[in-house]
């Protein structure tokens, strides 16, 4: 379907003539001219098939008896090329024998003339091949566009996946309709609209579009019709806009909506350079039939993605602590022990801070659970932003959090342990008045003696915390060693 009309008609105009005798090449090029035909010549039957492969005719016209290669040759090697198309071949011999014209057309020759040449015949025996091509361009054509749509149905049962369903269809149909931009637009409102996906980018995704400059997408919503606009330029349609689309000069540009239950979901867009021909029936039709097949990927993609941000919620829920958003209790054990087996195994360090807010339940007695609410989230932010990227923070439970601190030693832990003290006593909290925010926070690291698990780990720090408290708070300490 690539082919569009002008490339078809040049096509179809194009007749070769591989002949050693110079005056049949001057009759025949003679008759061609002047019925509208484009000839050229090869003098033997080597240089013949050389013109097919770069020129690729649709008629050729093949004398039998030449040196070096002769008809028969050029014929079997002919009907074994790979060509874009099949071209036609019409003998025109001198030879009338019945083995000479069964021999031709057992070798591939679609047409046998014998000489002298008759004009008439001459043009309507090519004419009647023409129409044979045509009609065999018609099928591979039907073909092509049959396998393509099988193509993108079967791609699109096969994964779910939102980007990637939209993606193939762009993709393909880009791909069959030669256009220079293909996208699938969703449409929210009168005037917005989403690119989800083109073929240009297929990493452009939720590209937000304002339909009032898109008229010919406004129309395509209004009547449910796909519209085609030959010369975008100076189509009636685009005068509003035509200021803003100058650099789509010689382009042409295919809407088809994609409708559902009478609403138009969507629509799927190309653009390509056809402005004299445009697109034809069978672009316009193949594409309809994209667009048909496109609502039920896109509703089975929207789908999936929706199960699929479920399943993340609850994976998130069951990971995190509601209130701070920090990694909850039991993820944070699941992780030291991954981190304490490591270390082991790599005889690497690891650290773990345990940090409890000073005289919290005051707090929640003075200013109320809210307040209280509002401490913890800031300091869980706070303590977030404090740490680095490799470390894990979590709300160990009440007041308290905790962070693994993966190849780190005692003393980068304490530092690290001293920064967190005096980020969280130095910020002014929201809905406290003259209370001051402190913690206390214990450190443990490993390799440390009598620490033979993650579990020995937490009992250490735990206690460097217990020994902090006592210490009068708001101060670090270390576990003993």
């Amino acid at each position: 379907m690539g082919t569009d009309l002008r490339q078809r008609t040049d096509q179809a105009n194009k007749v070769l003539i591989i002949d050693d005798d110079l005056t049949n090449k001057a009759i025949l090029e003679d008759i061609l001219h002047s019925n509208g035909y484009e000839t050229r010549y090869a003098s033997d039957g080597t240089e013949g098939l050389k013109t097919i492969a770069v020129w690729q005719p649709s008629v050729i016209l093949l004398d039998l008896v030449m040196p070096g290669l002769d008809g028969i040759g050029v014929l079997k090697e002919l009907r074994s090329m790979d060509l874009p198309s099949r071209p036609s071949v019409i003998v025109v011999s001198m030879k009338s024998d019945e083995k000479s014209i069964v021999s031709s057309l057992s070798s591939g020759a679609d047409d046998f003339i014998v000489k002298p040449i008759s004009e008439p015949e001459l043009v309507a025996r090519i004419r009647a091949q023409l129409r044979i091509n045509e009609f065999y361009r018609e099928i591979a054509e039907d073909k092509r566009n049959l396998e393509t749509i099988l193509a993108i149905t079967g791609a699109m049962s096969a994964t779910l996946d939102p980007s990637e369903v939209l993606n193939i269809i762009v993709s393909k149909v880009a791909g069959v309709t030669e256009a220079v931009r293909c996208s699938i637009v969703l449409i929210v409102k009168d005037d917005e609209g989403y690119v989800l996906a083109t073929h240009e980018d297929p990493a452009v995704r939720e590209l937000k579009l304002d339909l009032s400059k898109y008229p010919e997408i406004k129309e395509v919503i209004s009547t449910k019709a796909p519209l085609a606009l030959d010369d975008v330029i100076n189509h009636p349609l685009m005068a509003g806009v035509k200021n803003r689309i100058a650099d789509l000069k010689d382009m042409s540009i295919l809407i088809v909506p994609i409708v559902f239950n009478d609403e138009v979901l969507g629509t799927l867009f190309l653009r390509t350079r056809k402005k004299e021909n445009g697109f034809s029936r069978k672009e316009i039709d193949f594409c309809r039939i994209v667009a048909n097949s496109s609502f039920h990927a896109l509703r089975n993609a929207r789908l999936f993605e929706k199960v699929t941000k479920e399943k993340e919620y609850l994976r998130e829920i069951a990971l995190k602590d509601q209130l701070t958003s920090l990694y909850n209790h039991n993820f944070f054990y699941s992780r030291l022990e991954e981190e304490f087996e490591r270390a082991v195994r790599y005889e690497t360090p690891l650290s773990l801070i345990m940090l409890d807010i000073d005289n919290f339940k005051q707090v929640n007695d003075t200013y109320g659970h809210r307040v209280g609410d509002v401490v913890l989230r800031e300091i869980a932010a706070m303590v977030k932003r404090g740490v680095r990227k490799t470390d894990i923070v979590a709300r160990y439970g009440g007041e308290e959090f905790a962070v693994i601190l993966p190849h780190t030693l005692l003393k980068g832990a304490v530092d690290e342990a001293e920064r967190l003290r005096e980020i969280v006593e130095s910020h002014a909290y929201a809905g406290l008045v003259s209370n001051k925010i402190t913690v206390s926070i214990g450190v443990a690291a490993y390799p440390q003696k009598g620490a033979m698990n993650s579990g020995d780990l937490v009992n250490y720090a735990d206690d460097a915390l217990y020994k902090a408290k006592w210490s009068g708070k708001n101060c670090v300490r270390v576990a003993e060693t």
